[in-house]
């Protein structure tokens, strides 16, 4: 399949962490140095997935929710989540975790086999920035909520793909290929990119929950927003580390976001 060139458009800091590399993340998780709960532990996301879960009445009725976790690392938020579906009599295997860290995957498929087939969860490597491994989750899909602690953020850090009006369209993400068919070339942002590679992995109503540390993750991103209904942004504290009971520490804050699919 081919791939659009990428074009960095802004400049890499020098010594910055290279969160858009999974070999990176692959060192990291390895080793198990230096890597814990990205943003926070997550509960604030699993209150905010089952309350708009347990508000579905196809739910209620005995249907069993489809979750897509993104970029999951060696996170315990997913098992955090299976155990609260365990607990709703719902099927753990009802959640898939994508990341693009082959050392994550094998970990995290590692740590599943010791469970329940039925609530195993699934694990698959994938690169959010390529429609060709998104086209892997078809089988899994529509997803009815979206998962994404810090996964954006870490996307953001990456290099924006350009599309020239008379790029070879094979092989294209059919909700991309309208934007060009209806704009021409174009640049897309990897966040806005992941956001039209979403919609046809999902339906109408499926949700994308996102804890992040901007307060803007997903302003400004005009061809995300025309499938992505922003419902809402709750700032929740940050974390503090260990500080001096004599130094003032402003507060810091995190934000979670909750997207509704139109």
């Amino acid at each position: 399949m081919a791939t659009p060139a990428n074009v960095r458009t802004h400049t890499k800091i020098a010594g910055a962490p290279d969160y858009d590399d999974p070999s990176y993340w692959d060192a990291k998780f390895a080793t198990g140095q230096g890597v814990g709960e990205w943003l926070n532990p997550g509960e604030m996301l699993i209150d905010a997935a089952l309350s708009d879960l347990q508000g579905r009445a196809s739910f209620a009725a005995g249907v069993m929710p489809r979750v897509l976790h993104l970029g999951p690392g060696i996170s315990k938020l997913g098992i955090k989540l299976r155990d609260a579906f365990v607990k709703q009599n719902w099927m753990g295997s009802g959640i898939v975790n994508v990341d693009f860290s082959a050392e994550a995957v094998r970990l995290g498929r590692e740590h599943e086999s010791t469970e329940d087939p039925s609530h195993a969860m699934q694990w698959l490597q994938v690169d959010l920035r390529s429609w060709e491994d998104m086209t892997s989750l078809f089988s899994f899909a529509p997803f009815d909520l979206i998962l994404d602690k810090g996964t954006s953020d870490a996307l953001a850090t990456a290099e924006s793909i350009s599309f020239s009006a008379n790029f070879s369209l094979t092989g294209i993400c059919p909700t991309v290929l309208e934007v060009i068919d209806n704009h021409g070339g174009l640049t897309l942002s990897p966040v806005e990119l992941l956001g039209l590679y979403l919609v046809p992995l999902t339906k109408q109503g499926a949700v994308w929950i996102a804890l992040s540390y901007s307060t803007m993750r997903f302003d400004n991103l005009p061809f995300l927003a025309s499938h992505w209904e922003l419902v809402s942004r709750t700032p929740v504290k940050a974390p503090q580390g260990e500080i001096s009971s004599f130094a003032y520490a402003p507060e810091v804050f995190h934000w979670i976001y909750i997207l509704r699919r139109k």
